[in-house]
């Protein structure tokens, strides 16, 4: 998913995760491949991410995706694509280093105060999962076992 950029997202609204190319020469577990033939991603049926709409606080608009899933609004990874890279909104299990704030901020243009709160919305069609939120900052997870998280970098 690395190598995404904007122009892949709106050629192909619906990508699937590779899990069966893993382990395949310059293969892993982030590798996409897109699904031209789906008018839309069942996470029952698959791990997908489809193109999605964000709009920061100053009202700047970004490309980006987000990944349907069953079982939780932030487990949907809403990320940002640009040209220059992809910044993650969510950090998993680990809090985002200064420096990796500081890489994100800049590859946007943005303050945390114009980026944060964001809004996303998938543009590619989903079943079953609604696909639109606010994130406050970039999210991190502070308790595996009752699924609480937190953000840095957001606004209060």
């Amino acid at each position: 998913m690395p190598d995404l950029r904007p122009g892949d997202l709106e050629r192909f609204p619906i990508w699937e995760q590779a899990l069966d190319e893993e382990g395949f020469p310059g293969q892993n577990e982030e590798t996409v491949k897109p699904r031209p033939d789906l008018a839309e991603a069942d996470p029952s049926e698959g791990m997908f991410i489809v193109r999605a709409e964000f709009i920061a606080r100053d009202g700047s608009r970004f490309d980006g995706y987000v990944s349907p899933q069953l079982d939780s609004t932030f487990s949907v990874q809403p990320t940002l694509v640009t040209e220059g890279g992809q910044v993650n909104l969510w950090c998993g299990s680990f809090v985002p280093e200064p420096e990796q704030l500081q890489k994100h901020y800049a590859l946007l243009g943005k303050t945390s105060t114009e980026l944060f709160p964001i809004r996303f919305r998938a543009i590619g069609a989903t079943r079953g999962v609604p696909l639109e939120g606010e994130v406050p900052g970039f999210l991190y997870l502070t308790d595996w076992q009752s699924g609480n998280f937190d953000a840095v970098g957001h606004v209060t």
